[in-house]
């Protein structure tokens, strides 16, 4: 059985699942239906369980149902999962690279202010989240490190430590660490959403794949608001979620979240930006960070993401 080579580690709302997409048309590269196994970051399960006291989150705990995924390879050149929190993880780096120490890495980065207030609005939409306000949500993170205020439906409770999302350097130099420098390849949110083309010809490259293939762009994850804010809760009970996986399958669910949950209890909306003052009050706060990834990758992201202008 064929294991994957390639892995798309994060971070979320950053444009994985379009790349996911897009590399998925290239006839050398197979990736995963199931775009978000979340294998590796063991660290994740373990909380999970201890939070919900049952295993009610992570399909994908046994070596043998992972690599089921990748059944239907091919003879395709590469192979490869999207998992966004393998990032996040504290243990995901060293297990993908016990599994696989030849793979491929691509992180996607992007400027912390506005990935935090796309990642609570997600999570808000799936109902991860339970409190609306995002500037609130932020200050609740040392009460929620304690074990109270958090959402009954969050996958695992690290996942709403939002200072601990940005820690860039730390989550990157986890993979310097482990993985040759010729395995990584480090692409930004902002060059991938505004270059498409050029983004995807580099990625190629560095997969060592046909790199005058071209897929067919669409946009993906277009802003959309809850529309009926009682069926989406319903829609996206863990529970409910469970059953029919298991009734039908993974594909199933998926397939219901795209294809009915966003198309009818969502509706396509105007982007919501966050206010320039909050974005500038967390852009002095997160610039530290900043300056120590733009350090540690060799690129100015001071000045790339406006951090020099605060």
């Amino acid at each position: 059985m064929k294991k994957p080579n390639l892995f798309i580690v994060g971070q979320p709302k950053s444009g994985t699942t379009a790349l996911h997409q897009f590399l998925g048309q290239h006839p050398e590269i197979y990736m995963a239906s199931i775009k978000e196994p979340h294998f590796f970051c063991d660290d994740f399960h373990q909380e999970s369980d201890r939070y919900h006291q049952t295993q009610l989150f992570f399909d994908f705990r046994e070596e043998k149902d992972y690599l089921k995924l990748f059944t239907k390879i091919k003879n395709e050149k590469i192979a490869g999962e999207s998992s966004t929190q393998y990032l996040y993880s504290q243990v995901a780096a060293q297990k993908i690279y016990e599994f696989n120490p030849e793979a491929k890495i691509i992180i996607i980065l992007r400027e912390p202010a506005t990935f935090l207030y796309s990642l609570h609005s997600h999570y808000v939409k799936f109902t991860e989240e339970n409190e609306e306000n995002f500037i609130k949500a932020l200050t609740l993170e040392s009460v929620r490190k304690s074990g109270k205020m958090l959402s009954p439906r969050v996958t695992s409770p690290s996942y709403l430590y939002y200072s601990e999302r940005i820690k860039y350097y730390e989550q990157v130099k986890r993979y310097y660490d482990i993985f040759n420098s010729s395995q990584i390849k480090v692409i930004l949110f902002e060059d991938f959403k505004n270059n498409n083309e050029q983004t995807y010809q580099e990625i190629l490259k560095f997969l060592q794949v046909n790199p005058n293939f071209s897929p067919q762009y669409e946009a993906i994850n277009v802003n959309k608001e809850v529309k009926f804010k009682a069926l989406n809760n319903l829609a996206n009970n863990q529970i409910i979620k469970n059953i029919t996986k298991n009734i039908f399958s993974q594909e199933f669910n998926e397939f219901v979240r795209d294809k009915i949950v966003e198309r009818f209890f969502w509706s396509e909306a105007p982007k919501s930006f966050m206010p320039k003052e909050i974005k500038i009050q967390l852009m002095k706060k997160f610039q530290p960070e900043v300056i120590r990834i733009s350090e540690l990758l060799g690129v100015d992201l001071v000045k790339q993401w406006g951090y020099d202008e605060i």
